[in-house]
Order: C-alpha cells, then structure tokens, then sequence
C-alpha cells in the first residue's frame, strides 16, 4: 500500500528541532517524511542541491511549510527568493497539498509591516522583510493559503493531526 509522503520545508538553524519533531509524528502516522536535511533527497552532481529539492516536489503528497524569522539560503532558481519560499511556490505550481504554519510572532508583526510598508522600519521577529512581503503574497492567493500561527511544535502537530483526518476521511 503506497504511504503518503510529506514534504518537511523550513529554514534549518532556527527550526531544526521543529522539523525533527515532525518528522518523528508523521513517520509515527505510518507517512514518509521527506526532510532535506536528513538525507531524504537523492542528490546529484550536475545542479545546485537546492534544485533536487524542487524536482522532489513532484513525487510528494503533501509539503508541511514553517516559515520563522530566519529567511534561510538564497535558492538558485528565483532571485530574491529564499530556498523554502520556492520549496512552497513548487508544490503550489504542482497542484500539491499544503499546510503553511508562520511563527505567532511573525505573523503579529507582519501586521505592523503592513502599516510602515515602503518605510524604514526594523522589525524585531524577522531579519529580513522579504518574509513579510511573501506571506503578503500567501494572503494575496485565491486557495491553497491557509495559514495557521505556531508558538510550538505540538500546535503544528495538533493542526496536522485534524487536517489529516479531515483529508483522508
């Protein structure tokens, strides 16, 4: 019987224990969690590694997407455009499944970046603006841009245990 496999997308540093936890819940689902940084990519020789990332998009079922206040590394395939950004634009572009979750934080501020936009503003929870201009551009979509703020892992965990049910029912 085929497994669904979910697609773990965030930046690393700030958010690796977040992505570890939820790899430890979906593969406790019976899912295949699918986790760049745990080797869960084949890489190859002839591109950058942050296009075997997009071209494993097409094979998933589902991309979990945690933006925080860390941007993360430029992707080599859009400028201006952090690798989890594209990650999130690649599955959309596949017409995949998507839960975004934005930090609580983040997503309070973004409401004061939406007041001081085209000032000079320094924000506190991100380090950089292109954050909050691309969750403008998660709000601005038509569909598939639900967005549920996190504090911790266990609300991502909670938000994803009900969505699945509520999917595979």
């Amino acid at each position: 019987m085929a497994k669904p496999r979910v697609f773990i997308s965030s930046t690393f540093y700030d958010l690796k224990q977040v992505r570890a936890d939820l790899k430890i819940f979906i593969e406790s689902l019976g899912y295949i969690a699918v986790d760049n940084n745990q080797g869960d990519i084949p890489y190859g020789k002839d591109e950058e590694l942050d296009k075997y990332c997009y071209k494993e998009i097409s094979n998933i079922d589902i991309l979990v997407s945690i933006i925080g206040g860390r941007l993360g590394s430029e992707s080599s395939v859009i400028n201006n455009a952090s690798i989890s950004q594209v990650e999130l634009k690649t599955a959309r572009d596949f017409n995949k499944q998507v839960y975004i979750f934005i930090d609580k934080n983040v997503l309070a501020e973004y409401e004061t970046y939406l007041l001081n936009k085209g000032n000079n503003v320094v924000y506190r929870y991100v380090e950089d603006d292109r954050i909050y201009k691309f969750i403008e551009e998660i709000k601005g979509l038509k569909v598939n841009n639900i967005i549920a703020p996190f504090e911790t892992t266990n609300d991502i965990i909670k938000y994803l245990r009900e969505q699945f049910a509520g999917l595979f029912q």
